[in-house]
């Protein structure tokens, strides 16, 4: 069974989430652009907190796990800016993140400081798909439609070694503002 199937069934979830590979809390923030703490709210608080202030600002969750930092996003996407992508793997590290809402999903990779995937799973081997960067552990059948998310997840762990534990949505994490 697919430990990630939750996530399939999951309609409103609306997020980016980066595994990123050797940096601080500090650094992250820094390239994040996070300015404030809110403090430490759970998935859904960051949310609702994120819809209440749609233009004014976003939200960035972040949780130490080993060797890694995984930022969660609620409904947004500066973690799927190939230029922070590209600052939090330099010199020398791993980012890894997937980006889903109603208007689209994409994964962005970055390695060493240079952008080594950047991809709209559903388009792989199509001509929508002709201007996307796909790294070498991408096969043609990786991502089905009925599984898209769950997929993304399972590639995320298997590229980085970091499982997304259901858990982080719903424990309390440090969270920041995050300028639009």
């Amino acid at each position: 069974m697919n430990r990630y199937a939750w996530v399939d069934a999951a309609y409103d979830l609306s997020w980016t989430l980066a595994v990123i590979q050797a940096r601080t809390e500090n650094e992250a923030r820094a390239v994040y652009g996070a300015d404030q703490q809110v403090g430490k709210l759970t998935f859904e608080q960051a949310n609702d907190e994120r819809t209440e202030h749609l233009d004014e600002y976003g939200l960035v969750q972040l949780k130490a796990h080993g060797d890694y930092l995984v930022a969660i996003e609620p409904n947004g996407w500066v973690g799927n800016d190939p230029e922070v992508a590209r600052k939090l793997s330099s010199p020398t590290g791993l980012f890894l993140s997937v980006y889903w809402s109603v208007n689209g999903h994409q994964l962005l990779q970055a390695t060493d400081g240079q952008i080594t995937g950047r991809f709209e799973p559903t388009f792989i081997g199509l001509p929508a798909g002709a201007n996307d960067i796909l790294p070498g552990w991408v096969g043609d059948d990786e991502f089905t439609l009925e599984h898209l998310r769950s997929a993304s997840l399972a590639a995320v762990e298997r590229q980085t070694g970091v499982a997304f534990d259901p858990a982080w949505l719903t424990d309390p994490l440090p969270t920041y503002r995050v300028p639009s």
